[in-house]
């Protein structure tokens, strides 16, 4: 019998919760309804306003031009406020039509996220802030813009507010790009998507972790150059780096014809001894300890651990360093100084924040310890890590 009861409890509950979640998607779906029947109340209204005005002012120039008829009273005789009945009449009519505006702006603001449109063709809920510029350009597919951004849901932040350079692309309806689709250059903006249709196009099928809540982005885009435009300048970016690619050869082996670096190694690497070192050579998975200087061939530093009084500690071998280190240090004794050139396949390539691309570099490097591994954890230089 308690089993029949426990039962029967368990299906009411079972019922309220489905009850609730039709009611919750009843709600929506009106509210979203509402909406749409608000926006267009309010053409309506715009429209039916200009008609009023236009009959108002034909019926006070014919009110004008007519005179009033006498009306016969039991004492006096007096003329009937015609223009009076027809000015109440207008205002009357103008009333209703503010009444009509009130009601879709109080709709509009009990929708389903207060003060947002929704774009029908995509889904996604926008509030636009300030005025927009209508004649800015709109970006497209392949064009690139660039924008200042965040991702959150309501209480929560996943992207702090970034600067961020995109190219434009088609994944689908609920997703940035359709978003930014919707704005003109110097537009502020906020969207508002179903958070699991955008990780699952924008990122690379990656679970939401919010459930149902809604995803907000804010965004501002403060650029944006056309896809001809873009491929332009990427065409002859890609000229100007083949040119430096193709001239580093030249750079190296002039430097090191100049400071008499010998001969390379096959990868390309020069070592040149600028003082010998009486321990042993250093050997693979040893935490080595250097200090050094970075320069490019100019004679520019961009590193120093000298100066920082900090020498620098590494695993051989563990790839902490770029190849042109593994390789040189893995030929040095400790105690020993060397100049070492290296050419950017061996280096950074087509460039970092501090390295310019394709830029061949000059280390002068004295090592100062090599021990088996130790406990204590490697020290780290930014300008040596991949």
């Amino acid at each position: 019998m308690s089993e029949d009861i426990l039962d029967v409890e368990k299906t009411q509950e079972e019922n309220e919760s489905s009850l609730k979640e039709n009611m919750q998607e009843a709600v929506e779906n009106t509210a979203e309804a509402v909406e749409e029947t608000a926006e267009k109340v309010e053409e309506a209204i715009e429209e039916t306003a200009d008609k009023v005005e236009e009959k108002a002012e034909e019926l006070v120039e014919k009110v004008d031009e007519k005179p009033n008829t006498p009306v016969d009273g039991p004492d006096t005789t007096e003329t009937a406020p015609k223009s009076k009945k027809w000015l109440w009449i207008i205002l009357g009519i103008l009333a209703a039509a503010l009444i009509g505006v009130g009601c879709y702006f109080l709709i509009k603001n009990t929708g389903k996220y207060k003060g947002f449109k929704k774009d029908r063709a995509t889904g996604i809920y926008y509030q636009f802030y300030g005025e927009t510029n209508d004649t800015a350009a709109m970006p497209k597919t392949g064009d690139l813009v660039g924008i200042l951004f965040s991702l959150r849901t309501a209480d929560s932040t996943l992207i702090p507010m970034i600067p961020n350079e995109m190219l434009m692309d088609s994944i689908g309806k609920n997703d940035l790009y359709a978003a930014l689709r919707m704005m003109h250059v110097g537009d502020s903006a906020t969207f508002i998507f179903n958070g699991n249709e955008f990780f699952e196009q924008m990122m690379e099928g990656q679970e939401y972790p919010f459930g149902d809540e809604p995803l907000y982005l804010d965004v501002k885009m403060y650029g944006h150059m056309p896809k001809a435009e873009f491929e332009k300048a990427k065409a002859e970016y890609e000229a100007e780096m083949a040119k430096r690619k193709g001239q580093e050869v030249e750079d190296i082996l002039a430097y090191a014809k100049e400071h008499n670096m010998g001969k390379a190694t096959e990868e390309g690497i020069y070592i040149k001894t600028t003082k010998k070192g009486n321990g042993p050579l250093v050997e693979q998975m040893q935490d080595v300890t250097v200090d050094y200087v970075g320069k490019l061939l100019d004679g520019t530093e961009f590193d120093n651990s000298i100066q920082r009084g900090e020498p620098f500690t590494f695993k051989l071998g563990s790839h902490q360093v770029i190849p042109g280190w593994e390789i040189a240090v893995s030929k040095l004794h400790v105690g020993e100084e060397a100049t070492v050139l290296i050419p950017s396949s061996m280096a950074y390539g087509d460039g970092n924040q501090v390295i310019p691309p394709y830029s061949p570099l000059v280390f002068d490097i004295k090592v100062i310890k090599a021990e088996d591994p130790a406990t204590t954890p490697a020290t780290s230089a930014p300008a040596l890590t991949e």
